[in-house]
């Protein structure tokens, strides 16, 4: 038996009493397969509940576009850093003659998007702050932050999936596959996924349109200079991440946001370790925007920064 390929999670049509998710393979699979198995949950670090098991029903007219299968939850518990629920995958990928392939997941049902100019996690506005860099996951959970992390392992997104800690994926445009954004996708605590790297605008735009299919509410966004004049957006950026150096405002014109929202990554000296740093940020930029808008016509723009990064 061999191991199983990555799997897309997909979360479709959902409310607060029933989900439909569907799972397939990511990549290529051999013709005429099919999923069978089942999603069980909800569980919760070491809180108790009656679990609930739901079949996955290979959907039928699905080989076009690969195999899929769906599942039906009712009384769904989806996933937030303060209720980090997690449901188990245990299905088989059957090809038409040969051996199954085990699959063998934990997934949470994450409502996550975009409004306007900011993030919404299941219902509410939601303000991401984080470290960037090596940190604990304890640690950020303690400090009440998220982790932004280069290249996160596997590993330490199973630890903030059931610690209930966000994690920011950092890469270079070059990395963003089908495969590597599934493997992050199906982690409940990759929210954020952000392009790091000055790569050209046009290699992101269809590295992006390539990766639609395995994002599933993983947001992705591009980090780009904060001191220089906001930059053409490429198709299918969610939001912007405005560097800025230790002490530093953004340029003037990003008094004019874009219709994105646009979270602040301000550098740091050393390395931090308090929440406190992401809010002399949000105050920092707060002050800013009063002070260089009082100059504008109209006054100080309606509009606020959607997160904030330190490190």
């Amino acid at each position: 038996m061999m191991s199983a390929p990555e799997i897309i999670v997909t979360l479709g049509p959902c409310d607060d009493m029933r989900a439909e998710i569907f799972v397939r393979p990511a990549g290529d699979v051999p013709a005429g397969s099919r999923i069978v198995g089942s999603v069980t949950g909800p569980r919760r670090g070491r809180d108790t509940t009656l679990p609930v098991t739901s079949r996955l029903v290979p959907l039928a007219g699905a080989a076009a576009a690969g195999p899929a299968s769906r599942a039906i939850l009712t009384e769904p518990a989806y996933w937030t850093p303060d209720l980090p629920n997690l449901y188990r995958v245990e299905a088989r990928l059957e090809p038409h003659d040969g051996d199954p392939w085990a699959i063998d997941a934990w997934i949470g049902l994450r409502r996550l998007g975009v409004r306007g100019r900011s993030f919404w996690l299941d219902g509410r506005r939601w303000v991401p702050r984080a470290f960037v860099g090596q940190h604990a996951v304890a640690a950020a959970k303690e400090a009440e932050v998220g982790l932004a992390i280069t290249m996160p392992a596997d590993p330490l997104l199973a630890e903030a999936d059931d610690m209930g800690v966000g994690v920011v994926p950092l890469l270079p445009a070059a990395s963003l596959t089908p495969t590597r954004i599934a493997s992050w996708a199906r982690h409940p605590s990759a929210m954020l996924a952000v392009i790091t790297g000055g790569d050209a605008m046009a290699d992101v735009a269809d590295r992006l349109a390539a990766v639609r299919g395995a994002r599933g509410t993983l947001l992705i966004g591009m980090a780009v200079d904060g001191m220089c004049q906001p930059p053409a957006v490429p198709a299918g950026v969610d939001f912007l991440v405005v560097q800025l150096p230790a002490e530093g405002l953004p340029h003037a014109g990003w008094m004019v946001p874009a219709v994105q929202p646009l979270v602040a990554w301000r550098q740091a000296a050393e390395k931090v370790s308090s929440r406190a740093s992401c809010d002399a940020l949000q105050r920092d930029l707060a002050l800013w925007r009063l002070t260089a808008g009082a100059g504008l016509a109209g006054g100080t723009p309606p509009w606020d920064w959607a997160g904030y990064l330190v490190g």
